[in-house]
């Protein structure tokens, strides 16, 4: 599907789907996330949907990446040092990154893009590191067919509008905590006042531009965040001020921190994204699994919030979770690609427990744009691979098998990123 691109007001659309052209002059006003079309239009595209196969379904269905990071460009020189390292999230050596089966899916795509032998590794890099990066990125997410990217502005440490600039899709920010927590920190030496600005912050974010907020307390302190308790976080503020190394970890400030975000976040309907499962060598190595996060989701049952990259490799509990409470979804990036192999049973898993309707696509893709290639493409096949596999085995009709595709890259993060609320007053 293309669309001419607006943040709020009319739309003129013209647009294609299922190999349909269609043009709309009367279509209603959008919102941040997603678009409202006439009946007319929604009982079109469901003739044209009608006509195609579930799978054609899956790969014609527009994208909305509810988990992504801006890219960056790769200076020529560094390429054939640095290129592999983007396909692992471990500490590994080069020569043991370029035997995962992910790298070698990634020069799969140098080698389609560049019309190369995928094995001649080499002149891949050579080639890729010739390319003119804006031009490269702009082709790379248009051949994702992606209309809509949520970038944590975390990382890298690149601005989201020149990112932005790159792309044909919409781009919208999420606020990541803990760097803002750390530069609170640094800038107040009363707990009140730091307390007072970190509110004011989030509610500022989420009343402008920012969809969502995220989370990296795996990364800092695990998953298993604590009741709120402000006489202790007052007390760990003291302690964290007085040797203030930059960096968030201790975990009573940091659980405070959370429960305060999160309380915000529900005031406005906006979800908030929990780092899940394997990530950077950092993460907290004990407290990833996503069940350790049911305090927390217990404690915020009006929150939105959102556990990512499938809690990979606690896929089950991470469905589980999903299917238990009403507030939580998941998003199904970085396990895919990254598990490459792994694709069909991720999704299968996933999808045992936890409603279709609450799963979403994501890409994790972050500072190279082959991340987004290989996310698409692995995540659509896999789709429907397993899409066919139900129906084959009984469980579900061809045309709910369409709907669950549709949900599951572009309608559910549309209701989920779009519902919100204004602020309580």
């Amino acid at each position: 599907m293309s669309v001419s691109s607006a943040e709020t007001g009319r739309l003129v659309s013209e647009w294609t789907y299922g190999g349909c052209s269609i043009r709309c002059n009367s279509c209603q006003s959008v919102d941040r996330i997603g678009r409202s079309w006439t009946s007319g239009i929604i009982n079109l595209i469901e003739r044209v949907d009608r006509d195609m196969t579930v799978r054609e379904t899956v790969e014609r269905t527009p994208l909305v990446d509810n988990h992504a990071h801006a890219v960056e460009p790769l200076a020529a020189e560094t390429v054939e040092s640095a290129f592999a390292q983007y396909f692992t999230e471990g500490n590994l050596a080069d020569r043991d990154v370029r035997h995962t089966l992910n790298y070698r899916a990634a020069l799969g795509v140098l080698a389609e893009q560049f019309d190369a032998d995928p094995d001649d590794e080499e002149a891949l890099l050579a080639r890729r590191a010739a390319v003119d990066h804006e031009a490269y990125t702009r082709e790379c997410i248009a051949a994702t067919n992606t209309e809509t990217i949520l970038v944590d502005e975390g990382y890298p440490d690149r601005p989201v509008a020149e990112f932005r600039a790159e792309v044909d899709a919409t781009v919208h920010p999420m606020l990541r905590l803990e760097p803002t927590i750390e530069e609170l920190i640094a800038e107040h030496a009363e707990f009140e006042a730091f307390e007072h600005a970190f509110r004011e912050r989030v509610a500022a974010a989420l009343d402008g531009e920012y969809v969502s907020l995220k989370s990296i307390a795996a990364y800092r302190r695990g998953l298993n965040v604590g009741r709120r308790d402000r006489a202790d976080a007052r007390a760990a503020f003291g302690t964290v001020r007085g040797d203030w190394d930059g960096r968030i970890e201790h975990p009573r400030l940091l659980d405070h921190c959370l429960h305060e975000a999160l309380d915000v976040a529900g005031d406005r309907g906006a979800p908030v994204q929990f780092h899940t499962g394997f990530g950077d060598p950092d993460a907290h190595p004990r407290f990833v699994d996503p069940t350790y996060l049911v305090e927390c989701i217990e404690a915020h049952p009006e929150t939105p919030i959102v556990m990512l990259h499938a809690g990979y490799p606690y896929v089950g509990q991470a469905g589980y979770v999903t299917a238990t409470y009403p507030n939580v979804h998941l998003d199904l990036s970085l396990s895919i690609p990254f598990a490459q192999g792994g694709a069909r049973r991720i999704l299968r898993t996933a999808m045992e427990v936890a409603p279709t309707s609450k799963l979403l696509y994501g890409s994790d893709g972050f500072s190279t744009p082959e991340l987004y290639v290989l996310a698409a493409r692995r995540f659509r096949g896999a789709l429907a691979d397993t899409l066919e596999g139900l129906i084959d085995d009984g469980i579900i009709t061809e045309g709910y098998a369409k709907t669950v595709a549709r949900n599951v890259l572009r309608e559910n993060a549309i209701e989920l990123y779009r519902g919100r609320s204004p602020p309580r007053r």
